[in-house]
């Protein structure tokens, strides 16, 4: 199995074109982050269909209580309390590294040992289409990564 270790963060965004996803244009760290976050989620969904014989999740560990998110929010972190412990925030990951691969479900996004809502939007944070990539441009994300990895 492969999990990806993705983030809340994702929900910011949908994969967007690869010149603003590799920063050819401009660079914003925290889109930067957002788009890559999405990009593993997609990763997991996409090989789940193409590669069957392998499970492809994708998780978020919670709201963790990190230097990197004391970096990102500063001041501002006070508003994801309650924030949890570095031990709380890889319980999740540690148990879909190793629960009986039979409890998963392939290609979806956990928190906490279940799946979750990948698109949410609105001020109710409900299902949203806003952050929701089409197959024709998963499939630009694929191709694109291809040839950045020489294949």
């Amino acid at each position: 199995r492969v999990v990806f270790v993705s983030s809340g963060g994702m929900y910011n965004s949908k994969f967007p074109k690869w010149d603003v996803a590799t920063s050819q244009t401009s660079y914003d760290g925290n889109l930067a982050y957002s788009y890559a976050k999405r990009g593993q989620v997609l990763l997991a969904e996409r090989w789940t269909r193409d590669r069957p014989d392998v499970g492809w999740v994708s998780c978020h560990p919670g709201w963790t209580n990190t230097p990197a998110v004391d970096l990102a929010y500063g001041e501002n972190k006070k508003y994801l309390e309650p924030m949890r412990s570095i031990w709380e925030g890889a319980e999740g990951i540690t148990w879909l590294m190793s629960t009986n691969i039979n409890n998963l479900k392939s290609g979806e996004f956990y928190l906490d040992r279940y799946p979750q809502r990948k698109h949410i939007a609105g001020v109710f944070m409900t299902d949203g289409s806003f952050t929701k990539n089409t197959e024709a441009e998963v499939d630009g994300m694929m191709e694109q990564l291809k040839q950045a990895a020489g294949l």
